[in-house]
């Protein structure tokens, strides 16, 4: 089991790190994922772990630091607490517990795809996705400094 810790990362796993060093810990991805940057930021990359159930994204603006994390793997803990697969309900009822404050929720739902919904905490840099009232996907980042309008990037322990 791999444990989430807010604005640090996934075990070992730490925002900050760069392409290279996230290549040492967990191979080659198996899927990168290229994406253009428009007018307010730059390009990112997303690199795709199918086996851990695990996104990575880098971003440009950041020197091609690893950025977000985002998990579906029921293997992940939240504080202990594995929430994928609990419903909406408890899932922020859990947030409460963590005293994590106020969510804002929304409706992501199309034609296509309907009964999606995020509720995301930018104080703690956390998104939770919702399909069909179920937790199916958790990501964060590093903590945001406003003023610097920039990521506070976690002190990497060495051993």
């Amino acid at each position: 089991m791999k444990e989430i810790t807010l604005g640090q990362g996934l075990d070992n796993i730490t925002f900050g790190l760069s392409r290279p060093e996230v290549i040492q810990l967990l191979g080659e991805p198996s899927e990168v994922e290229p994406m253009d940057g428009d007018n307010n930021s730059g390009a990112m990359e997303a690199w795709h772990y199918d086996d851990h159930h695990l996104s990575l994204s880098f971003e440009e603006d950041c020197n091609w630091r690893l950025t977000s994390i985002t998990t579906a793997s029921p293997e992940v803990l939240f504080e202990g607490i594995d929430l994928i697969g609990l419903s909406q309900g408890e899932v922020m009822e859990q947030m409460e517990v963590f005293n994590l404050g106020d969510f804002e929720l929304e409706d992501l739902s199309t034609d296509v795809i309907p009964n999606q919904s995020l509720a995301s905490n930018s104080d703690f840099s956390l998104n939770l996705f919702f399909d069909h009232d179920i937790l199916t996907e958790i990501q964060w980042g590093p903590y945001w400094d406003d003023e610097a309008e920039a990521p506070i990037w976690p002190e990497v322990q060495k051993n």
